[in-house]
This record gives structure tokens, sequence and C-alpha cells, in this order.
């Protein structure tokens, strides 16, 4: 055997859930997640015993990373008891400002902190690795590349395979499993798509977790083996520890928990559809509850009245957009 190791990408540690109405308590629960599958991920390659961890960008939200995350990223590493190999994302480019840049990482972390494609050599094996140093939509890294010659060779990197791009997604760096072969690399270990996949030439391990509502797919590590005789095998291992969309189409009768907003007052047609200051106050009170919570204003709790089994729980003024005065809100 050349080379074992473990490879996982699009972790997004200290991201925000607000786009998911993840707020508060809430995000903070799932920002926790993630740091807690960073941990699993550690572990597991130390339980396969990997020679190498590598990571396909995006371990980190350059915009929100703090100190403190930044500093569990390093001692967690550190502690991985084998070397690691980051290639950077367009989510955690190695910008000026980034913890690549300004922390001292351990020495058996390596951050591939540069956009040409350069050469790191574990075992029989050589891993060649780029990483986004800006923000910006990268160019095609295999296009004008020289094709490797002899011994093992893999691929690392963020990049988009457009011959399977998902609905949805920026394509970043584009590649293609053709482009992979005639380069002379066995396999390509790859980052930015968040539902596991592989086939010969590429693999995605999809994030640790999901990261929103519509993210069914499997959340893995990838465990690949390398041999002698340059073959590569990929076993895909569910790692996440929490599913969203699938528990519903599982079972419609799982809840499905978004949040509601409630006001009371005139709807008035208007253009195919209503509007409203009633409308408007509803609109702005859904935005702020979380996942099954029902926030009403003031006006709903007294056309209500007392309802037998309902408590309602004074959550006091919110400052909303669009009003002049604060709003008394109740959940």
């Amino acid at each position: 055997m050349a080379l074992r190791l473990l490879h996982f990408a699009d972790l997004h540690l200290d991201r925000s859930f607000a786009g998911q109405r993840l707020l508060g308590a809430a995000g903070q629960r799932r920002r926790e997640d993630l740091r807690a599958a960073l941990s699993r991920i550690v572990d597991r390659a130390r339980q396969e015993d990997s020679d190498l961890i590598t990571c396909g960008g995006d371990l980190f939200e350059h915009d929100h990373i703090t100190r403190e995350t930044a500093a569990f990223v390093v001692e967690t590493l550190a502690d991985a008891g084998r070397p690691v190999l980051i290639a950077p994302g367009n989510r955690d480019p190695a910008v000026p400002s980034s913890p690549y840049r300004y922390l001292r990482w351990p020495e058996n972390v390596t951050i591939a902190a540069h956009e040409e494609l350069r050469a790191y050599p574990f075992h029989d094996v050589t891993v060649w690795a780029a990483g986004f140093t800006r923000p910006d939509v990268a160019e095609a890294p295999l296009r004008d590349a020289t094709p490797v010659e002899g011994g093992h060779n893999l691929l690392l990197l963020h990049a988009s395979d457009i011959s399977q791009l998902p609905e949805g997604t920026t394509p970043f760096a584009p590649i293609t499993p053709t482009q992979v072969k005639e380069n002379g690399f066995q396999h390509a270990l790859l980052g930015h798509y968040h539902a596991a996949q592989t086939d010969k030439w590429i693999t995605y391990p999809g994030s640790p977790e999901p990261l929103g509502w519509d993210e069914a797919g499997r959340h893995c590590v990838a465990l690949v083996t390398v041999g002698d005789d340059g073959s590569v095998v990929v076993n895909l291992e569910d790692i996440n520890q929490r599913r969203f969309i699938e528990e519903t189409q599982a079972d419609p009768s799982t809840p499905l928990r978004v949040g509601i907003g409630l006001d009371a007052g005139e709807a008035i047609p208007f253009d195919g559809g209503y509007r409203g200051a009633a409308l408007n106050l509803a609109a702005r009170l859904c935005s702020l509850a979380g996942p099954a919570e029902v926030l009403a204003s003031e006006a709903v709790t007294h056309l209500a009245r007392r309802v037998e089994g309902l408590e309602y729980i004074d959550r006091g003024e919110a400052e909303l957009k669009g009003f002049a005065e604060p709003v008394h809100v109740f959940a």
C-alpha cells in the first residue's frame, strides 16, 4: 500500500445560519456542531491510522471566523498526529488577513496558499495542490497545466466538476474528469459540492454536516487508499450527526421547523397579490422567528384572548425595519 488518507471539505466553521432562520442560540448550536465535526474527523483519521488528512477548502468562513475558533482549528489539527494538507477555497481564501497567514500553524499542517499547482510528496504518492488566495471565481486550474509524468499522483483542489454541476451552484475553478485523466492524475480530491459523490476520477466528500434545509445528500469523509500499483479505492463514510430534509421526505408527519409571524389587520388586493401594514408586520415577525417558533403582535393576542392550553410569552419590544416605533412581540 502506497498511501492511506482521509479527505474532507466544506466544514464552513463559524458560518452564519441566519439564512436558515437559525438565530441566536439555535445558530450557535449549529456552529458548535461544526466544531464537533472537525474533532470527529480527526478522531476518524486516527482510528483508520491514515497517513495523511487532506482538506478541499472552505474549512471556515473567512468573513465570520473568530480568533477563538481559529485557535481551536490549530489545536485540533496539531493533535491529529499526522500530516494535514489544506487547499483553501473561495470561502476561506488565503488573503493577507486570513488565519492561514497570521497564525502560527503546527509543523504537521501545510497550507497550499498559492494558485499554481505544487507538488507535496507523501510516502510514494505526490499530492498536487493549489488554493484560493482571493475570493474571486478562480480560473480553470488544469486548462494550461503541464501533465505530470511518472509515479502516483493525486490532485487536491477546491473546484467544480462542470460535468455534474449541482443546480444553483456557482462554478469555481472549473475542471472535468477528462482533464484529470489527461494531466496524469490517478484521482482528484475536491471540495465545493456539499453532497458527497465519487466516481473513477473525482471525489467530493460533501460538507461534514448539512448547512441548509435543502442539503439532502450524504455528508461524509472519504477514506482513500492508493495501492502500490497506483490504483485508487475510495470509500465514502457518513460523518454527520444532523439531517434535515430527508426526515420530512421519508415521513411527511415530521414537523417542518419553520418560523411563523402573525399580525391582524386588513389585507388590500393589489396587482394579483395583497399588501398592507398587517402583512408587512407579519413578514418582519416571521424573519425574527426561529425554527418551530411562532411570534405574534399584541393585536393578535388581544383578538385571540385566552386560549385553553396556550400560553403567551412576552418577548418585549423589537425594533423592526419599516416601523417607526418598537413593536411589542409575543411568542
